[in-house]
């Protein structure tokens, strides 16, 4: 019983601490050439990102050279413009996403087929200039268009 109790106590902190439980995450230096140039936005910001951010990219870069060339150049951009946010824009982006998985199938399509609308209304109105970082507005202030009649 004390065995059990003291392996148990040992788990835990191991887990608490990153240790046996954590996945092996490279470091910026042991990532392969591919891998470097996909990732050479987060360069300076790689191996301060979390474990589990860096195994997520890790596995994108996994998939990437399956993408078709259109896929590859969004997730390139996608890449890019992640690195670009501050910590409250990533926040603010990540609680976006939550919000949006919380939503049922058809009104999550009709939220982001709305918010894709709003996206070219911006661009349409404003003179092409070079592309610049913009804070996520929170989805909650977005106007979600309705199918209803």
């Amino acid at each position: 019983m004390a065995r059990r109790k003291a392996l148990s106590l040992f788990a835990a902190a191991s887990f608490a601490a990153g240790g046996a439980w954590a996945a092996d995450v490279p470091a910026w230096s042991a990532l392969t050439p591919a891998q470097r140039e996909l990732f050479a936005p987060l360069a300076s910001q790689w191996n301060t990102l979390p474990d589990q951010q860096r195994e997520h990219l890790l596995n994108v870069a996994k998939r990437y050279p399956t993408l078709e060339a259109e896929q590859q150049t969004r997730v390139k951009a996608r890449i890019s413009r992640w690195a670009s946010f501050t910590p409250a824009q990533r926040e603010q982006a990540r609680a976006n996403y939550q919000r949006l998985r919380a939503l049922p199938p058809e009104e999550r399509a009709r939220a982001i087929a709305s918010l894709r609308e709003q996206e070219r209304a911006r661009a349409a109105d404003s003179p092409r200039e070079p592309e610049r970082v913009t804070t996520p507005e929170p989805i909650h202030q977005l106007k979600l268009q309705s199918n209803k009649p």
